[in-house]
């Protein structure tokens, strides 16, 4: 009885979750898209923002984190918009802050109500793409890797991570180096915004369009090579 009454808890709570999850993303969700996927958009966020004063980076940091558990909201603009408010320095210790602790948020619900959740976001036929993360001897290796390689979705790999065996502050540590490189890439653009330093933020944009070719075909090499190999 005890058991049957834990699954059906869990089930309550899981249909509470959906609920909450699908509210946030009506809610914040479409209009934060609208926001971030227009220049007046990004500008009146970044006012938004502004205007909560010394509480601002504190707003930053729970849009960040709302970035990575509503898996589906773009987080470049978010972080250029980072940097182009609060410098580059600060702005990265923020962006990556605000990161760390979604990653935490999402590990610690995948691992309270497992794959049923994981599969609002993603269906089926996506996970099977990260075969490579069955390979338990390698798989902090491939957690990784992963999150280092441009082009591959990190916020829907924060899901499926934490349906492995991996250990909650392992996956914090090596997410964030992995994060790390781009996530500062974004920032400094965002900086070199603010003050009119172009040339740099090109550079730094140009520099981010070949990582992310590199690793679009890294990415279609290694996937395709360990589902041949099954």
């Amino acid at each position: 009885m005890t058991e049957k009454f834990k699954k059906i808890f869990k089930i309550i709570m899981l249909m509470m979750l959906s609920a909450l999850v699908i509210f946030l993303a009506v809610r914040y969700f479409v209009p934060l898209c609208h926001l971030l996927g227009t220049e007046q958009g990004r500008e009146d966020l970044a006012e938004f923002i502004e205007r909560a004063g010394i509480f601002a980076p504190m707003v930053f940091i729970l849009f960040m984190m709302l970035q990575i558990v509503i898996a589906f909201i773009p987080g470049g603009p978010l972080e250029i918009t980072g940097g182009f408010l609060f410098g580059g320095w600060f702005g990265t210790f923020l962006t990556m802050t605000g990161a760390v602790l979604g990653t935490l948020c999402v590990y610690a619900l995948v691992r309270k109500f497992g794959s049923p959740l994981v599969h609002f976001f993603i269906n089926e036929e996506k996970i099977k793409k990260f075969s490579v993360l069955e390979d338990e001897d390698k798989l902090e290796f491939w957690v990784f890797v992963l999150f280092l390689i441009p082009g591959i979705p990190k916020d829907l790999l924060t899901y499926i991570v934490p349906l492995t065996k991996i250990q909650g502050r392992r996956f914090l540590l090596l997410s964030a180096l992995a994060r790390f490189p781009a996530l500062t890439a974004s920032v400094l653009m965002g900086d070199s915004l603010s003050d009119g330093r172009y040339g740099f933020c090109i550079t730094i944009a140009c520099i981010s369009a070949v990582a992310l070719f590199a690793g679009f075909q890294i990415k279609k090499h290694i996937l395709k090579e360990k589902h041949e190999s099954k």
